[in-house]
């Protein structure tokens, strides 16, 4: 009966869970799919660390999971935590391989600490595998109309579900990074609980010097393996455009791949990197406009937010509409053997009526207006690539440099 109850709680926590990663909420709550990945520590802890300081009121959700290993051991692994009640059931199906999660090293806490360790030095590596964070993603490209790319976002939920088929539990007792975080606070509350009266304590399997010194070298080599990282793929962060407020500098490790920006945004600019900013960047946000997408007829609106209010970690900055009519996400660039006006001396200049922040210069070239971009003013919207009668298209938006796509403060 005991059983029966806790997996009655388990499936309607589930629900619950799936309701707020799928925005099925009313409109006033329209950041509620920003919700689950926030009630993680780890991407609270490896956000904040990364970004150096204070990323929302929103991190408080994620003090109840610091509190109740202490006293409860991992009770939201086993009991609540969605990725892990899948993973279990899934498990079922395989009896028969059990036995395999012996052959595996319990690296969940290995994986904390490389997380955690990374994010104080200003580049977290892996942040991505935190389970709500996964469980979120796979529930945030279920948005319309389905596009076959943003799919990829749910890798790591089928990913999860098809090692746990083949080893049951190998994910929630070796891999899971939140519950090696969890295991490590209830093992530190251990350290403090008097045994019961007429035991013995509990044997001690390492001393504290050797767990010290292991301690130590996981985190030197966890913040090493950061700073290559970081170095090497380093030339390749500026080849995308990323959406607005984004930190380039670490937008790829501090980005959770939680798929909430893609869902936010109302014009399905929003997609997956697939490799352009380099592997560490892979599934990271990026924007699409008309001349990457062809089926995309719509512009990054000036007024529109959305998608930077949802990000758990920092990787987005919160912006106010001022912010964002001040601050470049890309730079339109005119194409003049492409350009109607400039190359076949047609009266065109449809960029210039349709940019919202008036960047297009009109210059007379010969008896026709031509268009000429001015980059103070220019926000990368692509406003002017979407409307663009050019075929080819003539006006596109390219990356920006480093040094103009600095992070907010």
């Amino acid at each position: 009966m005991k059983w029966l109850r806790w997996n009655a709680f388990r499936l309607i926590a589930l629900a619950l869970f799936a309701v707020f990663a799928l925005g099925y909420v009313p409109e006033s709550w329209r950041n509620a799919n920003a919700i689950l990945p926030r009630l993680s520590p780890l991407l609270n802890l490896g956000g904040a660390l990364a970004a150096r300081q204070w990323i929302g009121w929103s991190m408080l959700l994620g003090i109840p999971l610091l509190i109740l290993p202490l006293f409860k051991g991992r009770l939201f692994c086993w009991r609540i935590c969605p990725m892990g009640f899948l993973a279990e059931q899934v498990g079922r199906l395989n009896p028969k391989g059990k036995g395999l999660i012996r052959r595996v090293p319990t690296v969940n806490k290995v994986l904390t600490l490389t997380i955690l360790v990374t994010a104080a030095l200003g580049y977290p590596l892996l942040i991505w595998l935190d389970p709500l964070c996964i469980f979120n993603g796979f529930f945030a490209i279920w948005r319309t109309p389905m596009a076959l790319l943003t799919s990829v976002t749910g890798i790591g939920f089928i990913s999860i579900l098809v090692i746990s088929v083949i080893a049951p539990n190998i994910w929630c007792h070796r891999l899971c990074p939140l519950g090696g975080l969890e295991e490590a606070l209830m093992l530190y509350a251990k350290r403090f609980q008097k045994p019961a009266a007429g035991t013995a304590p509990a044997p001690q399997a390492l001393t504290a010097t050797s767990v010290g010194r292991r301690t130590v070298l996981a985190a030197l080599t966890a913040g090493i393996a950061g700073g290559v990282t970081r170095r090497v793929t380093a030339s390749r962060r500026c080849a995308v455009i990323r959406p607005p407020s984004a930190d380039a500098e670490r937008f790829n490790a501090l980005c959770a791949r939680c798929g909430n920006c893609m869902k936010a945004c109302p014009y399905q600019l929003i997609q997956p990197d697939l490799g352009e900013s380099g592997i560490d960047g892979l599934f990271t946000p990026v924007l699409k406009f008309r001349s990457q997408d062809a089926l995309q007829e719509s512009y990054c609106f000036q007024d529109c937010t959305k998608c930077s209010q949802v990000c758990p970690t920092g990787a987005l900055h919160p912006l106010t509409v001022e912010e964002k009519h001040a601050r470049p996400i890309g730079l339109a660039v005119v194409d003049r053997k492409k350009c109607l006006a400039w190359a076949q001396n047609e009266f065109c200049v449809v960029c210039d009526e349709y940019c919202p922040y008036k960047a297009i210069i009109v210059e007379k070239h010969g008896e026709v207006m031509c268009p000429i971009v001015d980059p103070a003013k220019c926000r990368g919207c692509a406003a002017c690539e979407s409307a663009c009668p050019g075929e080819p298209i003539a006006i596109t938006v390219q990356p920006l440099a480093a040094k103009r796509y600095a992070p907010m403060r």
